[in-house]
C-alpha cells in the first residue's frame, strides 16, 4: 500500500505516450472483485493531480457505493463543493423516469476538491433522485470532449465487470482502459475476457496491472516493473500490490 503511487510511475508512461496526456480519460477496471482497482485508480489520479497544470478529476462509477469520495475523507472533510459534473452537456448517467421539469438527475453526481490540491473526486448524491428513479451509464462522446478541454486528466474507476456493465457502456469514450488484474490467479482467461469485450465495444486496452498479495499479513504494496509481455497476452504496464 505504501509504494504502489510510486509503481503507477510506468502507467503514467504509457498513458502519456499512448494519448498524449493533455486531456485524457483514462479507466480502471478488472473483470473480477478484490483487485485492487480502486487503490490503483485512486494513486494514478493522485499522480495526474501532482502534474496538472489546471486539474484531475476521479470519477467514480460505483455509484451508490460512493467508495472514492468516502476512501478520501467524505462529507466530514469539509472539501470545497460541490461542483456542478455536467459542464455544461448531457453528462455520461441518465436518472430515469424524467423529472416532471424534464430533468434527468444532472445534479445527482458532483464534483468536490480535495483539500488545496488538483485533485477533485466524485460523490454521488442519492438525496438528488426523485422516488422512484434509477441511474444509468450512457455514452456520451461530447461531454467527454468538452471534458478534455477543461481537464488535465480524468481517471475513472469502474466497478468489477462481475458486478456492473457499467465499464463497457464507456469504454469508446475512453482514450485508454487498464486492466487491473488479481496476480494470485494462475488462469488470465477472465482478464483476456474482458479485453475482448472492451475491444469489441471500440474501446482501447493500453495493457495490465498485476496487482499481488503482500507477504507480510495480507497487505498488497507495490513492486513496479517496466512494461512487458505478460503471459496470456495481456500487456502488461506493471506489478503492483494494492489494498
Amino acid at each position: 500500500m505504501d509504494d504502489l503511487p510510486g509503481q503507477m510511475q510506468s502507467v503514467w508512461s504509457a498513458v502519456v505516450g499512448s494519448t498524449g496526456g493533455r486531456g485524457a480519460a483514462v479507466m480502471f477496471v478488472s473483470a473480477r472483485s478484490g483487485t485492487g482497482t480502486s487503490f490503483c485508480a485512486r494513486a494514478f489520479a493522485q499522480l495526474a493531480a501532482a502534474r496538472a497544470a489546471r486539474s484531475a478529476w476521479l470519477v467514480d462509477l460505483d455509484l451508490f457505493a460512493n467508495g472514492q469520495f468516502s476512501a478520501m475523507g467524505g462529507d466530514g472533510a469539509g472539501w470545497p463543493g460541490p461542483y456542478d459534473m455536467t459542464f455544461g452537456r448531457s453528462p455520461f448517467w441518465r436518472a430515469t423516469p424524467r423529472a416532471p421539469d424534464g430533468s434527468q438527475g444532472e445534479g445527482v453526481i458532483v464534483g468536490y476538491r480535495v483539500g488545496a490540491s488538483k485533485l477533485f473526486v466524485s460523490a454521488f448524491r442519492r438525496e438528488a433522485l426523485m422516488p422512484g428513479q434509477t441511474v444509468q451509464v450512457t455514452p456520451s462522446a461530447d461531454y467527454w470532449r468538452t471534458l478534455a478541454t477543461a481537464v488535465d486528466m480524468t481517471v475513472v474507476d469502474a466497478p468489477a465487470l462481475e458486478r456492473s456493465r457499467a465499464a463497457l457502456a464507456l469504454v469508446a469514450d475512453m482514450d485508454a482502459t487498464v486492466l487491473v488484474v488479481d496476480g494470485k490467479a494462475g488462469d488470465p482467461a477472465d482478464a483476456l475476457e474482458l479485453r475482448d469485450e472492451i475491444l469489441a465495444r471500440g474501446g482501447k486496452v493500453l495493457g495490465a496491472v498485476v496487482v499481488e498479495p503482500d507477504r507480510r499479513g495480507g497487505r498488497r504494496q507495490g513492486t513496479g516493473v517496466r512494461p512487458q509481455r505478460s503471459p496470456g497476452g495481456l500487456f502488461g504496464l506493471g506489478r503492483g500490490r494494492a489494498a
